[in-house]
């Protein structure tokens, strides 16, 4: 097997928006645009960012392994199954490894720990990346400019404007958390610590170079503290956030009934990697939500693809059809497809720490 795709599509159930606050005064979000040329001019248009379905793919899958091992987890392994890891902490690694070890510790990884093969994600005690099998694609809204069609609709049919409410917070990620031993717990408080000692020494480094250039033009200083006098003149227009941080204004979204296209491509995967994606959208059915305020019922998708294998002279086989058609309704068809979920349930049940350990 040399590729795999996932060719289809995600149908809007609800509004939907993928951003964060652009204003932390406000709390005003506007949703993310990506610029497409249509008819000689740039039109900026909504899109399905592939780091929110990439990291929904991998939150799903490792939801399988977290619940494998309740309250067994170390912090490393929790960071690389949930984030892809970190480069911060490097500092502390053991041992120098010899770049022979190194490549050998990864290949195990890779070909132990699911998560990482497909998905990749950074060994900080090691100071290596680890590439991933996946290349996610933008998911682009269906309308007349980004299909270059007469016919269909413009996307501005597609964008609601000026909506405000009250939102409660997000619900966090207990679930993964949950999973932490003690000493995964303790590793994960000391890992915090650094990680922001770190933060300050960067933002101290910022502060140093800023005031360099300052003190290099007198003309500078002025501007910049007058720019400052008149941000604090606004801030006092502006209501207190203690007063005003559960009130959020969506300036646009994305309405129900929208289409966004969208491919994945899988590069050498093993059959229960290609199950793992298909498993990681059955997952998606418990709760077939992206974006922004799905507290508040944003975000909710239909999704369906055809899946094709690429052989190397770029003929397709089709090896099957997923769709999620609602809440809890997941539907495959194929018996490859069926084979390749399978395999993948076979790997989960076989699994043990030690192969996913970091």
């Amino acid at each position: 097997m040399k590729q795999v795709i996932f060719s289809g599509k995600f149908k809007t159930l609800a509004p939907f928006c993928s951003s964060d606050p652009t204003d932390k005064n406000t709390n005003e979000v506007e949703t993310r645009k990506i610029s497409v040329h249509y008819d000689g001019k740039k039109e900026n248009i909504p899109f399905l960012s592939p780091n929110t379905i990439r990291s929904n793919l991998r939150d799903n899958i490792a939801k399988d392994i977290v619940e494998k091992f309740p309250n067994q987890l170390g912090y490393k392994e929790l960071l690389f199954l949930t984030s892809g890891g970190n480069l911060e902490g490097k500092e502390e690694k053991g041992k120098v490894l010899k770049t022979r070890e190194v490549l050998e510790r990864i290949r195990e990884i890779r070909e132990n720990n699911i998560v990482a093969s497909i998905f990749g994600g950074a060994l900080f005690h090691l100071n290596k990346l680890i590439p991933g099998k996946l290349s996610c694609g933008i998911g682009y809204l269906v309308c007349r400019e980004t299909m270059e069609r007469d016919d269909l609709p413009s996307f501005e049919t597609y964008v609601g404007k000026e909506l405000q409410f009250v939102r409660s917070d997000d619900t966090d990620r207990w679930e993964f958390f949950s999973a932490l031993s003690e000493e995964g717990i303790r590793d994960k408080e000391e890992y915090e610590i650094k990680y922001k000692e770190s933060a300050r020494q960067r933002q101290e480094e910022k502060k140093k170079k800023t005031n360099g250039v300052k003190t290099e033009n007198t003309e500078g200083i002025l501007d910049a503290s007058q720019e400052e006098e008149q941000q604090k003149e606004e801030q006092k227009k502006v209501p207190k956030i203690a007063s005003s941080q559960m009130i959020w204004e969506i300036k646009d979204y994305v309405v129900e009934g929208a289409t966004f296209m969208h491919e994945l491509l899988l590069v050498n995967p093993t059959l229960r990697e290609v199950g793992a994606i298909i498993r990681a959208y059955e997952r998606f059915s418990e709760f077939p939500y992206l974006g922004c305020f799905k507290n508040i019922g944003f975000g909710k998708m239909q999704v369906n693809y055809d899946i094709y294998e690429v052989d190397n002279e770029g003929e397709r086989k089709v090896i099957g059809h997923i769709e999620v058609k609602d809440i809890k309704k997941f539907e495959i068809d194929g018996d490859k497809a069926k084979k390749a979920l399978a395999e993948y349930k076979e790997y989960l049940k076989n699994l043990t720490y030690d192969m996913i350990r970091i």
